[in-house]
């Protein structure tokens, strides 16, 4: 069975739900009170919340992770974590990360120094910890998760059939023609994770914000930063 990527918009950020052979993987959980949207989804599936079998976060931050705790409380699903952001998920904050831009570095700073409380979140047991690779064999998709490190230390994307990449915030679809984030604590790392994920080839990429988009936009953003 091929595996069905459905985008699920959950405020500020893209969630996706992985149609598997026997239920479904969830990636991400958007902002805080946006469990209905999920279920709605869902609803069109014949499926509900304890179909959900996994759930994958691509890094902690409050608009991918805000509704983690209610979802996993009403559908019992695994949630997985890379091991860099265990803690931090369980923990309940996480700081805003840096800009990458002259107004993205306006908005962390301003972020991280008057509105601080607001990337806190609901604490989240981790209940499966990854450190390079992850298969997802064994929850009916033929698909792998990645480490790809620079938005945060503890970012991961998913890899679905060598063709569809949910890459979470290592790739924006904000900007006509750049896929870059405007956020990143590590832009040296984001790179070397952009030169990981373009060795795979894949033809579709699925952002934490914005539409999906093909490897053309990929590689034209690649053009202008990686030096070659």
């Amino acid at each position: 069975m091929k595996a069905e990527i459905i985008r699920v918009a959950m405020g500020k950020s893209n969630s996706y739900l992985i149609k598997a052979k026997d239920g479904f993987i969830l990636v991400d959980a958007g902002m805080p009170g946006k469990t209905e949207r999920v279920i709605k989804v869902l609803r069109e599936y014949d499926a509900e919340l304890n179909d959900i079998k996994l759930i994958i976060i691509t890094h902690v931050h409050n608009d991918h992770v805000g509704s983690l705790y209610d979802i996993k409380r009403k559908s019992n699903a695994s949630v997985l974590v890379h091991e860099k952001e265990k803690n931090i998920l369980e923990k309940g904050y996480n700081k805003f990360p840096d800009g990458t831009m002259f107004f993205s570095r306006m908005i962390s700073s301003l972020a991280n120094n008057v509105f601080f409380s607001q990337d806190q979140f609901i604490p989240v047991e981790v209940d499966i910890i990854i450190k390079d690779e992850f298969d997802l064999l064994d929850y009916g998709v033929d698909g792998r998760i990645l480490h790809t490190p620079g938005h945060t230390e503890g970012s991961v994307s998913i890899i679905i059939e060598e063709k569809f990449c949910l890459t979470g915030d290592t790739l924006f679809n904000m900007f006509p023609n750049s896929v870059y984030p405007p956020f990143a604590n590590d832009e040296e790392k984001l790179i070397e994770s952009w030169k990981k994920l373009r060795e795979n080839n894949c033809i579709k990429y699925y952002p934490g914000h914005g539409k999906d988009f093909g490897l053309k936009k990929f590689d034209k953003t690649i053009e202008k930063h990686i030096k070659k």
